[in-house]
């Protein structure tokens, strides 16, 4: 049988789900919403720890209790403290590290890690042992005293501590790193005693300083005041032995190495001093700045020159395109001025007696032969002068050749000097590192004497133990703040974490997002009755209410709103009942089904109570017990079920002989009847649907107590045939699949809906 053949025994005009709404205010009916978008509020933390207290109570008093109790069982422990200040220091050694005078926090973290690892070492505790002679002590042998039950809390606190410490070391290639020296095994002493006398051990860092506490706790307080003063002498010294020995092997180191230096400069000097010899220079540097400067002065020389030669070659070219008396330095010179004023005085005293005497005259003849010898002088002082412009064009060309002759011989010098400086300058370079390094080896190696004697002074004792006068464990106030606050985080951990892994539909909320299912009423759990937490309403509630009738004794007490009407748990089902009055806008849903997605809910005490508190109101009441398999509802109103409603299915009862009084007024009860073999074609049959618009017709209401919706489809069938079905979700056993599935099956054949309880 599916869904489909299901759905078409479903009256016509019966609300389904989706067409199913509340009729009035949620506030007047106890509709319960809610919204899964809603953001968590503080509220919603403080109702888990409420829900959870019976889990957490017992957690803290528990956790408390082991703590006291390991207090109370500890040994009395006396510490003494004695106080390093561990100054950083850059290494000094080799010359390389100091450059960085500063460390960052980096190196400063790890540095200090590294000095607290150091005085928790095992090398340094074999060598106090040693130097104290501890091996004999029975004080220190015999450790701390303490009963089994110490012991085995103790044990079992520190394991998660073990387990982490294991796993960092699977992870760490080298292991712990201890101080660089004698191992304690080579030291001879036991590693079972070198383990009691790191568990007396702890090194507490002064936060924001650089002081870090020795602090050592022992039955014996001359003990832990010896031990504490010997492991800060001890650690001091070690830390001396180590830097001794390592300065001894840097001054072994730094001898090596200076010999080969030192053979690399005599190498590179000789090489520097021959190269010189072959080159014929004694400074590179030198040579090349006085070859240079005497090439720069030939080049200014050989640009003057070559101007002034350019100026006489134009001279001398004039010569020769023009006439020469006509050059302006011709024109100039002084002895041709005189020599042309001369000829022209004569000239004009020439034309002045040539008026007077005949040519023959004697004065003429003389005037004549002196002006003749004036042109001739004239003539030859301008070729002078033009034979000066060819000697001085003539001059300045060979100077010019010889300037050029001299720059280009400079600069062929200058450029083999070059090619020459290369090598020089390597072989230079050479001897000048060689010798650095030389010199700074030689330095360190001086200097590690001296850096060896101050390497201590970063380490200062600055407070020696004193003898304790009073013990410091156990300290049990400091035992129960301590177990009293890791009761509470481990008691309000485990109880959010159950709460998270808890799937069950415990609150209204809940139901809502896990189905979209309004939820008509919550009804406390009976077992809060049962184990002595009742909770009765309040005077004024109670005088409202009608006095309780006289009923059968035999009437089951799970019949709350039977038993006890003054209970929180009794007016829980009236607020459904009301919810349920007014949960269509029309009418009441007259016949309802109420089921559960799996057995052992809570349905059948529902629907008893609930069928009780609609008989109270004044309803005629009716009861069917259709879970054909286990119905049990005959046992808790105390009737027979010899017959019932399975015998009226199958023809062998008549109706109205099924149905028996209660002891309850207006409350009728159906019994399942006989084992049947066929259940769902029965509840499926054409006869349970007259039965069922028989008994409409005689009660107000009919409640059917069906079986659960996932197990069977008994629920499915029925639904159908309903006004309205009501989901019964235990809070502590329904999950939301299992309330999912069952929705979904009911949804599926178009069940009515009303919501959940």
């Amino acid at each position: 049988m599916n869904d489909n053949d299901i759905t078409k025994y479903r009256p016509n005009g019966l609300p389904n789900r989706q067409q199913h709404q509340p009729a009035v205010p949620q506030e007047e009916v106890n509709y319960y919403y809610a919204d899964p978008a809603d953001e968590t509020h503080l509220r919603d933390y403080w109702k888990i720890l409420r829900k959870r207290i019976r889990f957490i109570v017992p957690v803290f008093l528990a956790v408390v209790a082991i703590g006291l109790l390991i207090s109370f069982s500890s040994p009395t422990l006396y510490t003494a403290m004695s106080t390093l200040k561990i100054e950083p220091q850059n290494p000094t050694i080799t010359g390389v590290a100091e450059t960085t005078p500063k460390q960052d926090t980096s190196s400063a973290y790890d540095f200090y890690q590294t000095q607290f690892k150091l005085l928790e070492s095992g090398p340094l505790a074999a060598w106090v042992i040693k130097d104290l002679s501890l091996e004999t002590n029975s004080s220190f042998r015999g450790g701390r005293t303490s009963n089994a039950i110490a012991s085995l809390f103790s044990w079992i606190i520190s394991l998660p501590g073990r387990a982490i410490e294991a796993i960092i070391q699977l992870f760490e290639s080298d292991g712990e790193k201890g101080p660089p020296g004698t191992s304690s095994y080579e030291l001879g002493v036991s590693p079972r005693l070198v383990g009691r006398y790191r568990s007396f051990l702890e090194v507490q860092p002064v936060r924001n300083t650089r002081l870090v506490n020795i602090a050592f706790s022992t039955p014996d307080a001359k003990l832990s005041q010896d031990l504490a003063n010997a492991h800060a002498t001890g650690f001091i010294q070690m830390i001396l032995e180590n830097r001794f020995n390592m300065s001894k092997e840097a001054r072994d180191f730094l001898g090596k190495k200076l010999v080969e230096l030192r053979e690399k400069v005599q190498r590179a000097e000789l090489a520097l001093n021959s190269f010189r010899q072959k080159h014929g220079v004694l400074s590179m540097e030198k040579g090349e700045n006085i070859i240079v400067d005497r090439l720069v002065d030939l080049n200014k020389q050989l640009t003057v020159v070559r101007t002034e030669r350019i100026q006489a070659e134009s001279l001398f070219r004039m010569t020769k395109n023009k006439n020469s008396q006509h050059l302006q330095l011709v024109l100039n010179d002084p002895l041709i001025l005189q020599l042309k004023g001369t000829i022209a005085t004569l000239e004009t005293e020439k034309g002045r007696l040539s008026s007077i005497f005949t040519p023959s005259h004697p004065r003429l003849q003389e005037l004549n032969q002196q002006l003749g010898e004036a042109k001739k002088s004239l003539t030859g002082a301008i070729n002078n002068v033009v034979e000066g412009i060819e000697m001085t064009y003539a001059a300045a060309r060979s100077k010019e050749e010889a300037l050029e002759a001299e720059a280009k011989r400079q600069q062929d010098t200058a450029l083999d000097l070059k090619e020459v400086s290369v090598d020089y300058a390597v072989l230079n370079e050479e001897v000048i590192v060689n010798r650095g390094l030389y010199d700074n080896v030689l330095k360190r190696m001086n200097e590690t004497g001296v850096a060896n004697d101050l390497a201590a002074a970063n380490i200062q004792v600055m407070q020696r133990a004193e003898m304790p006068s009073m013990p410091s464990s156990p300290n049990t106030t400091y035992a129960l703040i301590i177990s009293s606050v890791l009761g509470l985080i481990l008691s309000v951990g485990l109880a959010f974490f159950l709460e998270y892994m808890d799937a069950t539909l415990s609150t209204p909320e809940g139901v809502w997002a896990a189905v979209s299912m309004t939820t008509l009423g919550v009804v406390p759990h009976l077992k809060s009755l049962r184990h002595g937490y009742k909770s009765t309403l309040p005077q004024s509630a109670r005088s409202q209410l009608e006095p309780p009738e006289e009923i059968d004794d035999t009437v089951s007490n799970e019949l709350v709103v039977v038993r006890d009407r003054m209970s929180i748990i009794a007016e829980s089902y009236r607020t459904i009942r009301t919810a349920l009055l007014l949960s269509q806008a029309e009418h009441a849903p007259k016949v309802i089904l109420i089921t559960s997605p799996c057995p052992g809910e809570g349905k059948t005490v529902t629907t008893l109570n609930l069928s009780v508190a609609l008989a109270q109101a004044g309803h005629k009441v009716l009861v069917i017990d259709a879970d054909l398999r286990k119905g049990r509802c005959h046992h808790l109103v105390n009737i027979s079920n010899h017959g019932g409603l399975s015998n009226v299915l199958t023809g062998n009862l008549a109706l109205q002989k099924a149905i028996q009084k209660t002891g309850i007024k207006d409350l009728y009860v159906l019994p399942r009847g006989a084992l049947a073999p066929n259940p769902v074609d029965l509840l499926m049959s054409q006869r349970m649907r007259d039965v069922l618009r028989e008994l409409r017709e005689s009660f107000d209401f009919i409640v059917i107590d069906s079986p659960p919706a996932i197990a069977v489809s008994d629920a499915a069938v029925l639904s159908v045939a309903c006004d309205g079905v009501l989901l019964v979700v235990n809070g502590n056993m329904t999950t939301t699949p299992t309330a999912r599935r069952a929705v979904e099956r009911l949804e599926k054949v178009g069940a009515p809906l009303l919501g959940a309880i």
